[in-house]
């Protein structure tokens, strides 16, 4: 019931979002040295270099509190396997970052007439509107390589995440459209 003109300004906005969250993919630890099992073949009286899992001596996960980019998991949590058997660590025990994302949407619908005919549209969306940073996982999970592991060096999410848009830095997209 208001006029053309506080129509044209006020009416026909819509808003729109959609939030995503996922809990942080599962990581392995490995460990990297002469072969504890003695079940590597080699021809050589050296013992072969192997990856395998180590010994799980307590909980690898830090609480939210402790995570940081440069130490994301627990390193004091695993040794090396004891020479004769496996590492005791089972598969997936490290959980990763998790990904949330707020993608958000604005948009006005101006009708050049009442009944049918054309509509231009105004839109702009962002995608992580919120600029939440959402960490990759660690470089490495492997033990021995003291310099990396734990440590997380870049952003962009967990690869493989099922959401539309890549969970990247906050970006803009403005559109102008007609409609009929």
């Amino acid at each position: 019931g208001s006029s053309r003109l506080t129509n044209l300004f006020v009416g026909g906005w819509n808003l729109s979002s959609v939030f995503s969250t996922f809990s942080g993919g599962f990581l392995t630890p490995m460990w990297t040295g002469p072969d504890p099992t003695n079940t590597a073949f080699t021809t050589s009286t050296t013992p072969a270099i192997v990856s395998i899992r180590p010994d799980e001596l307590g909980n690898p996960n830090l609480p939210s509190s402790q995570r940081s980019v440069n130490q994301w998991f627990n390193i004091a949590a695993f040794g090396p396997p004891q020479p004769g058997r496996f590492g005791t660590s089972a598969k997936d025990v490290i959980i990763g970052p998790g990904v949330t994302v707020l993608d958000a949407g604005i948009y006005k619908e101006i009708r050049f007439r009442e009944t049918a005919g054309p509509v231009l549209r105004w839109e702009l969306t962002a995608t992580n509107a919120l600029n939440h940073p959402n960490w990759s996982n660690p470089t490495s999970t492997d033990i021995t390589q003291q310099g990396n592991v734990g440590v997380i060096s870049a952003v962009g999410g967990v690869s493989g995440a099922s959401i539309g848009d890549q969970p990247g830095t906050r970006a803009l997209r403005m559109g102008l459209r007609v409609e009929w």
